[in-house]
């Protein structure tokens, strides 16, 4: 296991070096190093979670559109993530066709109805100019990685390495929150990179940090950390169990609303649905985690932070007292919703596809409301259809199985954890559309896959099936 973290983190060392270390002449050079050597790798798992931890803004680096490359003159720059999905999806082509996926049927049509708003797009007017045309293939590439993965990644045994190389990402986005909350400073500016971030701020002076490193590696982290506490033999349960405090904990320290209550609900639904602790279990874990947020709480600065973020939090009564606004600390509801919604309702059935006017006025701060703008009621209804189907399947495998069958409990970890997941996407940023970027297409390409390939494990021995 060492040898391998050592491997994954000399990939992310030289991915930091030829970002923000080496002269401009030697960076593209660096990364078509890096894309050669995973070319003719066979290790697809730690390479998939080194491209997300490097598009997930690691302790302050690669921000967007800084690990990039400038292949063609006049083109924006290509983000070195998205490099990586096209030589996954050429590998992927050389594969074997997986096993029958039991969602594949509505990937299919969810696929036809993408093409459909690319051609709406075109037909209600999108610019020609190249660098629109360039961000539209950008916007739809990750969705190849629905493809790829699957056929790349097909054993439960490769899913776990890949959490392997994900998991102490979890544990270094804290160190980071900790130490940008307790310094003023990213770690990256004390690493010298010379950038202003917008929530470096002294929480010493009333001041509240609402940062939130790396936020998808903690939420896919979070997810694999439950879906394997129900795969005994996997990983040690105490070190789960750190992973799971350790990213409630950069949730709550960001004071982002919505992620606090959409951890907290898919922990809920876990414990009780799920897991099923016993009353010792409990209070084992209500000690350890008491025990780590005393530690914490020894920062004075930290100890402020916890207070600033509870003080947020409770703006929420303003809320259910009718106050759109949160006492102030709120704009989706008042300001950026209407503008959405005005939009839509210029053409709710189908939307406005990938045009012109979707660009202009799109909004992810209001997830549902930009879906509606984008692929109008058609594509709403479509969305939930697919969401209700794969769950409902994953339910309804679980429901039949014996109880403490092998993957009875796995399966439910699906059904517990999207909610929380949900929540998040409705309040706090969009995270499920008929387009992604590449992080977002990593982590959404990851939890389908692997369910389904839970799905199929539950009818056949784990040794001796794939995907």
């Amino acid at each position: 296991m060492i040898r391998k973290l050592g491997i994954y983190f000399f990939w992310l060392v030289v991915a930091v070096a030829a970002t923000y270390y080496v002269p401009e002449f030697a960076r593209t050079p660096l990364y078509v190093l890096m894309l050669v050597a995973y070319a003719r790798s066979t290790n697809e798992a730690m390479w998939l979670a080194l491209f997300l931890t490097i598009g997930d803004g690691f302790w302050g680096f690669f921000n967007p559109y800084e690990a990039v490359t400038r292949l063609l003159p006049g083109l924006p720059g290509i983000e070195v993530e998205q490099l990586y999905i096209l030589v996954a999806f050429v590998k992927a082509l050389r594969k074997d066709p997986p096993g029958p996926l039991f969602h594949s049927g509505l990937m299919r049509v969810m696929g036809v109805y993408i093409i459909l708003l690319v051609l709406q797009g075109y037909a209600v007017g999108l610019s020609p100019a190249l660098n629109v045309q360039f961000r539209l293939v950008k916007f739809l590439l990750p969705l190849t990685l629905m493809y790829s993965i699957p056929r790349l990644l097909r054993t439960e045994e490769d899913f776990r390495e890949m959490f392997l190389y994900l998991f102490p990402m979890v544990f270094l986005a804290l160190f980071a929150q900790v130490f940008t909350i307790a310094s003023g400073i990213t770690p990256s500016q004390a690493l010298g990179v010379m950038k202003k971030f917008w929530f470096t701020v002294d929480v010493a002076k009333g001041q509240t940090y609402r940062g939130f490193y790396s936020d998808n590696s903690v939420l896919l982290g979070y997810f694999g950390a439950f879906y394997w506490l129900t795969r005994p033999g996997s990983f040690d349960r105490r070190y789960l169990y750190a992973v799971i405090s350790a990213a409630a904990l950069c949730v709550v320290l960001s004071a982002t609303r919505g992620w606090i209550i959409g951890f907290s609900l898919s922990l809920v639904f876990f414990l009780i649905f799920v897991e099923k602790l016993s009353l010792k279990q409990t209070f084992s874990l209500s000690v350890v985690s008491a025990v780590v947020v005393v530690l914490l709480l020894q920062i004075p600065v930290v100890e402020k932070q916890f207070a600033n973020a509870f003080e947020r939090f409770s703006t929420l009564q303003k809320l259910a007292g009718g106050d759109v606004t949160a006492g102030g600390t709120l704009s989706r509801l008042n300001e950026r919703s209407p503008r959405v919604m005005d939009k839509w309702s210029e053409s709710p059935i189908s939307g406005w596809g990938f045009s012109d006017e979707f660009f202009k006025h799109g909004d992810f701060h209001v997830a549902n409301q930009n879906i509606l703008l984008h692929a109008g009621i058609l594509g709403a209804l479509l969305m939930a259809v697919f969401i209700l189907a794969y769950h409902g399947t994953l339910f309804l495998r679980s429901w039949q199985m014996p109880r403490g069958a092998p993957f009875q409990a796995s399966l439910l970890v699906w059904c517990t954890f999207f909610p929380g997941w949900f929540f998040i996407h409705s309040s706090s940023g969009q995270k499920f559309a008929f387009y992604a970027d590449p992080v977002a297409g990593m982590v959404i390409g990851v939890y389908l896959t692997l369910g389904a390939l839970a799905y199929r494990l539950s009818f056949h021995s784990p040794e001796s099936e794939n995907i």
